[in-house]
């Protein structure tokens, strides 16, 4: 895939807290050739964007902050470097020590006695951030060629980001008793959903 100059950098940094970390800004300096304030700036919109947190923060004289990945900060970067792909499993097995990356997957949904206690843990967690890089592609592909994805898709997805829109979902109602196509689309849809629900309740059973 193309990567810009700007994930590159990104990239790049996120290699060295993932191999390194956690780190504090300047000794993410000193393991690069970048300045200070590139680092800086890139950490800042690193936090803003969930790819990396702080991990610590040392009172005890000068100031000291540490960071290190979150689990979004894996998928993201997964999707652009060899090896990040190849290396999951150790890097799994050196966060997993890690509170914070613990705390950070049981955000995710892992469940936390599971995620350190069972030796499949790390195979789990390489399918996790597997399907949700592919998902972030997808996403990421829909914004570079949004004429190019079927109309029906990106209503379906639109439609998600406008369920917090009382106004919008007021609309949509009425159009559901109005429109028969559209009641009949939204009822396979739901029925699809109960049949995947089904198994997945199986599953869990």
């Amino acid at each position: 895939m193309d990567i810009s100059a700007h994930d590159k950098t990104a990239l790049e940094l996120f290699k060295i807290i993932i191999n390194k970390g956690p780190l504090t800004l300047y000794s993410a300096n000193t393991r690069s050739n970048m300045p200070i304030g590139t680092i800086h700036r890139h950490f800042k919109e690193m936090i803003r964007t969930e790819k990396i947190m702080i991990y610590e923060t040392s009172t005890s004289g000068r100031k000291k902050i540490s960071y290190g990945p979150t689990v979004y900060g894996f998928v993201y970067f997964y999707r652009m470097d060899e090896e990040i792909r190849k290396n999951l499993d150790f890097y799994f097995d050196t966060w997993i020590k890690n509170e914070k990356f613990v705390d950070d997957l049981v955000e995710s949904g892992f469940d936390k006695t599971r995620i350190i206690s069972e030796k499949k843990s790390k195979k789990v967690f390489a399918k996790f951030v597997y399907f949700y890089a592919g998902v972030e592609d997808q996403l990421h592909y829909l914004v570079r060629n949004l004429d190019d994805v079927h109309r029906d898709v990106r209503w379906f997805i639109g439609g998600f980001l406008l369920v917090r829109k009382k106004e919008y979902m007021q609309a949509h109602e009425e159009l559901v008793k109005d429109i028969p196509g559209l009641r009949k689309d939204i009822t396979n849809f739901l029925d699809a959903m109960i049949k995947s629900y089904g198994k997945l309740k199986k599953m869990s059973n």
